[in-house]
């Protein structure tokens, strides 16, 4: 697992305990930065786009769920919510939550957390690729486009339409539902993005974001973006422009 992280509290030793808790996970997690207030928490979760925050739940100008309701959805990152107070967990876990950690936590706690975390987050390392593997070596014994989604079924109203999956330039989703856009129109459907790229093959789709999963033939060019982030350009109608997760950059540089 590669992913980043912000650490959000408006108490700078709770935010100093977690950072030093999170210190054995750093080959692993990343941590962009630290949020003192929840105003300040929505501006960098939107300049950064971290994968996953660790939020305080009680903080002075907005609770944690305020700040979660006041992004985007291409913004939304996963939540491990941090509290002194366990009334919160049901409402806690409405959210695109991963864990509910009570303070002081616990790094056993903090550790069965991070696995939770591990199971949601793209796996996107390649170390474990024998030497002398190849996509072409492989498609030299199978046909290896038998193993993977061919067309989408689609419900539209009344009927069903099928979709071919070569028509399809990116998937994007939000919340529980999954936007299919294609060269002839867009779909809905309420196949999660982590079950799709399964079925998808990966000489043909590549995830760019936790949100994202697009077509590598519709990809017209990547350029450095605002806050030097990555920026996908795409070869579409709309010429549409993706932020490329931290994480993920490496991969996309290797296409």
């Amino acid at each position: 697992m590669q992913c980043t992280a912000l650490v959000i509290d408006d108490e700078p030793l709770a935010r100093k305990r977690m950072m030093q808790l999170l210190e054995p996970f750093s080959s692993e997690i990343e941590i962009l930065g630290e949020a003192g207030s929840g105003a300040q928490a929505v501006k960098m979760i939107h300049e950064m786009l971290p994968d996953v925050v660790f939020l305080d739940i009680q903080m002075p100008d907005m609770d944690a769920f305020e700040v979660l309701h006041s992004l985007q959805g291409e913004d939304m990152p996963l939540v491990i919510f941090t509290t002194a107070y366990d009334n919160f967990a049901l409402k806690a876990f409405e959210e695109n939550t991963v864990d509910y950690l009570l303070k002081p936590v616990d790094p056993e706690r903090l550790a069965t957390a991070i696995e939770k975390l591990r199971r949601m987050i793209p796996q996107v390392d390649d170390t474990t690729v024998p030497p002398g593997f190849s996509w072409e070596k492989l498609c030299n014994l199978v046909d290896m486009s038998a193993l993977y989604l061919q067309r989408l079924q689609v419900k539209v109203g009344d009927r069903i339409v099928f979709v071919n999956i070569d028509e399809v330039i990116r998937f994007h989703s939000e919340e529980k539902y999954t936007t299919v856009y294609t060269v002839n129109g867009q779909y809905v459907i309420d196949t999660p993005l982590v079950e799709l790229e399964k079925k998808l093959d990966p000489r043909h789709f590549t995830r760019v974001h936790r949100s994202h999963i697009v077509a590598i033939d519709y990809i017209a060019e990547c350029r450095k973006g605002d806050a030097g982030r990555m920026v996908m350009v795409l070869r579409d109608k709309a010429a549409t422009q993706l932020v490329v997760s931290r994480s993920l950059v490496k991969k996309i540089r290797n296409l």
